[in-house]
């Protein structure tokens, strides 16, 4: 009985991975990079994503639209009820949650009101032109209870506006938008490996890299790692990009009066957010440029490898791309196969791994092996020679995955690539030298001096036994 109901199970998976290779295929990444091959582009698929990410905002989301248009198609096709849709997270194969959030406010879908009452009196201000609005705390309470119920009341037509934007959509992507403004937001908890709910570290203790450092790096690290202190930490902050454009959106006649400064932090924040990443990028580099004035003017956190890196730029994918603009390569794939299926999605050949003959695997092998040999030497010179300085190259290993493994693969890669022969005859000469230093007659000399100082009998049979041991391998 147990056999006979888990066959259909098992067919209904294999029909779900095969629905979700499809629905691969119509990523918005897939089809610009199936437009690229059309036009007789011959650009790297690793460097194509880069491109697409550059692309601005508007163009995106045109390729949002046309992948989320053969998505409904393809379920439409295969008969995918609605229900299961959602239950198999289908839409979240074909986009990430930020491009779904993305595609979502292109359409113009309800802005979701602030979470307190102190952030909404803060953006009616805003919208007032207050230039010397009352500050939060000086309110009486029932100034606050008026501000709370209009906060109440936002978030009840926030919730009509979204009924009435769904109505408008299809079925298929309405399910999809109610699921996502729905979706919780990010709690500061997050599960651990095993499912347990735990508290993310804090700075002071995210200061130490979790990435690993190349063991030639780690010894101008301190394991008693000092902290910035009050003054420097205020310096580091008037560098950070929301705070660079929030200073450079609002003079200080029209920027706001905060309860305290998460109030306001937390505000430069949201409004950063909403920036396309085109702009976003602008404002990282300039914010790098001005780490860059503050690691000149305090040079004791150079001298102690203070990491600052990560308090500056607050998402990886900022960093990343710090890094990026100043020429790191793009990461090569982890195996033969990963390079195979590249292609193939490329190519939406339905030919698999298995199906290839040992010659053809054994090509795409030696193809993987002249990418990884060609980046690792990019990567040496990136390392090496691009990165100005050994605190930019700690910030670099601490930051970014991968790093330090990539850095000792080519290392060894470097060495491995001298030529042997010449290698053979370097080990050869400091062999010999080293017998030419070391001859027969100076062991006797050194045997003579220790049997005549007083050694036991056992001693000196030692001796005398490495003494013929010697002679024998040399002479």
């Amino acid at each position: 009985m147990t056999k006979k109901k888990s066959q259909p199970e098992n067919s209904n998976n294999l029909i779900f991975e095969r629905v979700a290779e499809e629905i691969k295929s119509c990523r918005p990444l897939r089809l610009f990079i199936n437009k690229q091959k059309k036009k007789g582009s011959h650009i790297n698929p690793f460097a194509l994503r880069s491109k697409f990410l550059q692309l601005s905002s508007e163009k995106q989301i045109k390729y949002y639209q046309k992948s989320i248009d053969k998505f409904i198609q393809l379920l439409d096709d295969k008969d995918i009820d609605v229900n299961v849709q959602i239950e198999r997270k289908l839409f979240e194969i074909l986009l990430t949650k930020i491009e779904q959030k993305k595609y979502f406010e292109s359409m113009s879908a309800p802005i979701k009101p602030v979470s307190t009452a102190v952030g909404y009196y803060a953006e009616i201000k805003k919208q007032e032109n207050d230039d010397n609005p009352k500050a939060w705390k000086l309110l009486s309470a029932d100034e606050k209870k008026h501000y709370t119920n209009l906060l109440r009341n936002a978030k009840y037509d926030y919730n009509s506006q979204i009924k009435h934007f769904s109505e408008n959509l299809p079925e298929r992507l309405k399910v999809e938008y109610l699921s996502f403004v729905k979706r919780p937001r990010t709690s500061a908890h997050v599960k651990d490996m095993n499912g347990e709910n735990s508290s993310p570290a804090p700075i002071s203790q995210r200061r130490k890299s979790v990435q690993p450092i190349p063991e030639n790096f780690q010894a101008l690290t301190d394991d008693a790692q000092q902290k910035l202190n009050r003054i420097q930490l205020d310096a580091l902050h008037k560098c950070k990009p929301d705070v660079l454009y929030y200073e450079k959106k609002n003079s200080d006649d029209d920027q706001l009066t905060f309860i305290n400064t998460t109030a306001k932090n937390t505000y430069i924040r949201t409004i950063f957010n909403q920036l396309s990443e085109k702009k976003k990028h602008k404002f990282v580099l300039k914010s790098t440029k001005k780490w860059e004035e503050f690691l000149q003017s305090h040079p004791t956190v150079v001298e102690n490898q203070i990491p600052t890196l990560h308090l500056l730029l607050a998402k990886k994918d900022y960093i990343h791309y710090y890094f990026t603009s100043l020429g790191l390569p793009e990461r090569p794939p982890t195996s033969a196969l990963f390079l195979f299926n590249h292609e193939r999605q490329e190519t939406d050949s339905q030919q698999n791994w298995t199906d290839l003959s040992q010659s053809t695997k054994d090509e795409f092998i030696k193809r993987l092996s002249k990418i990884k040999l060609d980046y690792h030497q990019n990567f040496l010179e990136f390392v090496e020679k691009t990165l100005p300085s050994d605190y930019v190259r700690l910030e670099f290993f601490r930051n970014i995955k991968h790093a330090a493994k990539d850095y000792e693969t080519a290392v060894k890669d470097r060495v491995d690539a001298k030529d042997d022969g010449q290698l053979k005859i370097t080990q050869y000469l400091v062999k010999k030298q080293i017998i030419e230093v070391t001859p027969v007659s100076e062991f006797d000399r050194i045997k003579q001096q220790l049997l005549n100082t007083d050694l036991t009998d056992e001693q000196r049979k030692l001796v005398r036994r490495l003494g013929i041991i010697m002679h024998k391998n040399i002479c």
